[in-house]
């Protein structure tokens, strides 16, 4: 009998955006996502705010959780809806990445970076997606553009290396591995890595200075 009390009205429940109509259909619906995310843009006329951040969310948490197929389906959803931003592209190529789904990673970087040019992640992923792919022409081309910056990263520098380095490019390796070591001088794997490069020039001595200073750092 004291379920009537529920019924009652205040001024609270009459501030929520939602009709009590809707309110029951989102009960009914069991949380199923997409249900309540179409249900609420056609009952609310602030729906298509509110739906976005409530898929971007879902999409963001998929990701974490290493649902990576079902994270797509989400940011491919705020496209639809829309929402064509050069972030939700990023986060579809990282998802297709992880899936395996190389050319579809590469087309959503790519499209990400056409939309911000500040998004230099996203070619750094793209070098890395031509290397893994055995083309380090191509890779050159991107982490060669990022080297350019007043910024570049260790990383971007590292793998520009690694690229030369496929390549037999080894004066251009050793450059760009230098300059690596140069932002992060205890990192031992690019001293490794340089002492390979030395090694395949026939620079033994210092190819072996490399390796030391390597195993030194491992040991720290």
């Amino acid at each position: 009998m004291t379920k009537k009390s529920n019924t009652v009205e205040s001024p609270k429940v009459q501030t929520v955006p939602l009709t009590l109509r809707a309110q029951s259909f989102f009960r009914k619906l069991k949380g199923g996502f997409d249900g309540l995310v179409n249900a609420y843009c056609n009952l609310t006329k602030i729906g298509a705010v509110e739906a976005k951040d409530l898929v971007s969310k879902k999409a963001a948490t998929l990701k974490s959780r290493g649902q990576y197929g079902k994270a797509i389906d989400h940011y491919n959803k705020l496209i639809e809806m829309g929402h064509e931003e050069a972030v939700v592209y990023y986060n579809i190529g990282i998802c297709c990445e992880r899936e395996g789904m190389d050319e579809e990673a590469e087309e959503a970087y790519k499209k990400a970076y056409e939309m911000d040019k500040g998004l230099t992640d996203a070619v750094y992923r793209l070098g890395l997606l031509a290397i893994r792919n055995n083309d380090s022409k191509t890779a050159i081309k991107y982490l060669g553009a990022l080297a350019s910056k007043t910024n570049v990263s260790f990383d971007a520098l590292y793998n520009l290396g690694v690229a030369h380095d496929k390549l037999k490019d080894y004066e251009k390796a050793v450059e760009s591995f230098q300059k690596a070591m140069a932002i992060e001088p205890n990192y031992s794997k690019v001293h490794k890595r340089l002492g390979y490069t030395y090694e395949a020039m026939g620079n033994r001595e210092e190819a072996m200075e490399c390796f030391k200073k390597a195993m030194e750092l491992e040991e720290i």
